[in-house]
């Protein structure tokens, strides 16, 4: 445990720092800084929601006055609070009306969980599961049309995989209402309609443009009310310092809800910081597979936008562009064929575009234009990069824009970055280009995307140790909700290489335990500009620190994952604690 005591005397003679008597400090613990010189003290003190001295007990203790809140650490661990760089925070105000599968085994308890849902919602009500990976059920494979029959056929049914970047999987009505059968014609490569062989009859299957008939049958849903949205943000908020995670970068979020965003704020609930890549209004369909990219980058120009505007905890980071799929779901674009998939000869996809349209240089003509223009208008962007080939492609996108305007210090980040060649990584490193690497996919994930990529590939899978060797300032996530956003079991892969099952994931990159926390902290920081304010904790920094149940730096390895957050502090205040 560990405990807040109230100083209530004072020595007469003691003498007052400059800075004023801190408000909150941290005494008798193993802090672990994430300095310039990785350093570990005893106490920290804080003041107006700053860290203002560190150093042992002696130095801290003159600035402890009779209202200083002192958490006595009883030889706890400290580090700076977690910075996760791909959380997608709003998708967490919709989840009230939507049911997780992520943890269902069979296709069964698949059913079952969306039959009870079904229960609670009038006839006629579109039903939305999202989170399952068919390598993980019990069949092994995707469910169909008459597997969702049977969760029921009075209300329409969608369910998104794990990822989210593999079209849906609907039931028969959903359908019949989007007009959707055999005699629909098939739409142009890569979006498909799954079908069955001998009858043609669609198998509710739907990928890319094959999805949009369906798409605006779901956007004339009752939208969610102010309440149910800030109920399902205030929960996510409580997962996230749950975590330890104390900021967060956001990508995709939509401009809608920023003032959601900014009314928690100001009612004292917004306990956490979120550098957001921002996306058009989520109230808004689009046509073309770029339009709302484009529009995402003309609102926040008309709007004078720049990457860094807004408060302490909501902030303008960018624009998040482009996807590339999903290395799990087979579909993230590749130079060589995935491995002990379905379908032979599989490469993936970039951002919906055709082989064709990739070789001639057609699909680079249409995109790169949006990069610089947000480029020029002093944004940054982020961009779904995940296998070798879709990054070389949007790093060509980012050096067209360099090459016009080389401004210094942008910091362009590949949002992902799984699988960069050497090429890559030297062309990142030339143009300033940063990686937020989904490393926590390798914790749920490495297994499925060891079996995809091969030994060999894994070789330059989630490359934390060459970022690092190279100068390429690499930081932590997991894409939450596609998976956890615990920041342990992130940087159990770090250290580790090894999946939640225990397979090896390519020993050749694995990093120390002190530079895995960089990547969940000062690295996280530096990608959104803040390395002055956050990551790690020095004077005139925020007062954000994660409290642990174990010594990180000194604990078995293989136990990593399995380190609890005790108290998160944000602003120098006690935001969460463990019951």
């Amino acid at each position: 445990m560990v405990y807040i005591v109230t100083v209530k005397f004072l020595s007469s003679k003691q003498t007052f720092p400059k800075e004023g008597m801190a408000d909150f400090a941290l005494i008798n613990g193993k802090i672990i800084t994430i300095d310039g010189n990785d350093s570990i003290v005893e106490a920290v003190a804080c003041k107006d929601k700053k860290v203002i001295a560190v150093g042992d007990y002696d130095k801290v203790k003159a600035y402890i006055g009779e209202d200083t809140e002192v958490l006595d650490l009883e030889g706890k661990t400290v580090t700076p609070g977690f910075v996760d760089t791909h959380v997608h925070f709003s998708s967490g105000a919709r989840r009230s009306r939507s049911v997780d599968l992520r943890y269902v085994r069979t296709m069964d308890d698949m059913i079952a969980e969306l039959k009870a849902k079904a229960e609670t919602l009038p006839p006629g009500r579109w039903l939305r599961g999202w989170g399952y990976n068919e390598s993980k059920l019990k069949e092994k494979r995707f469910p169909n049309r008459y597997d969702l029959d049977k969760a029921s056929m009075e209300h329409p049914i969608t369910v998104t995989r794990q990822g989210g970047h593999d079209g849906i999987r609907v039931n028969s009505l959903a359908l019949e209402l989007g007009g959707i059968t055999k005699d629909t014609p098939d739409p142009p490569e890569p979006s498909f309609i799954d079908r069955d062989p001998e009858t043609g009859e669609p198998l509710g299957n739907l990928r890319e443009k094959a999805t949009t008939s369906i798409n605006e049958l779901i956007a004339k849903e009752p939208p969610l009310t102010k309440e149910e949205k800030k109920e399902g943000l205030r929960n996510t908020i409580t997962l996230m310092l749950a975590w330890g995670i104390t900021s967060i970068q956001e990508p995709g979020a939509p401009m809608d809800m920023i003032p959601l965003y900014m009314e928690l704020y100001e009612e004292g609930e917004f306990h956490i910081r979120n550098s957001y890549l921002a996306s058009a209004p989520s109230t808004r369909l689009f046509e073309g597979r770029n339009a709302r990219y484009s529009a995402a980058v003309d609102i926040a120009i008309d709007a004078g936008l720049y990457s860094g505007f807004g408060n302490d905890h909501i902030k303008f980071a960018g624009i998040k562009l482009g996807h590339d799929g999903s290395m799990s779901a087979g579909n993230c674009a590749v130079y060589e064929p995935y491995l002990n998939y379905p379908t032979p000869d599989n490469y993936g996809v970039v951002h919906g575009y055709s082989n064709e349209e990739l070789k001639d240089g057609s699909a680079l003509k249409e995109f790169a234009p949006i990069v610089v223009k947000l480029h020029n208008a002093g944004m940054r962007c982020g961009i779904g990069a995940i296998g070798d080939r879709g990054i070389d492609f949007y790093l060509d996108a980012i050096e067209v824009a360099y090459n016009q305007n080389p401004r210094p210090d942008v910091r362009h980040s590949l949002e992902h970055c799984s699988l960069p060649t050497l090429k890559a990584l030297e062309r990142m490193k030339r143009i300033d280009v940063t990686s937020s690497t989904s490393v926590g996919f390798g914790w749920e994930l490495g297994d499925q995307h060891r079996g995809f990529m091969g030994m060999e590939r894994m070789k330059r899978y989630m490359p934390m140790k060459t970022f690092k060797e190279m100068g390429i300032v690499a930081s932590g996530n997991a894409d939450w909700s596609v998976c956890s956003a615990n920041p342990m079991e992130g940087i159990h892969v770090c250290v580790n290489r090894t999946t939640e099952t225990g397979q090896d994931l390519s020993q050749n990159q694995a990093i120390s335990r002190m530079d895995a926390i960089r990547v969940y902290t000062w690295n996280g920081a530096y990608i959104t500009h803040e390395e002055g304010i956050k990551g790690s904790i020095e004077p005139g920094k925020y007062a954000d620190f994660a409290v642990l149940d174990r010594d990180i730096l000194t604990c078995d390895p293989d136990e990593v994952h399995k380190i609890k957050v005790l108290t998160t502090i944000v602003d120098g205040k006690v935001v969460y604690k463990r019951e």
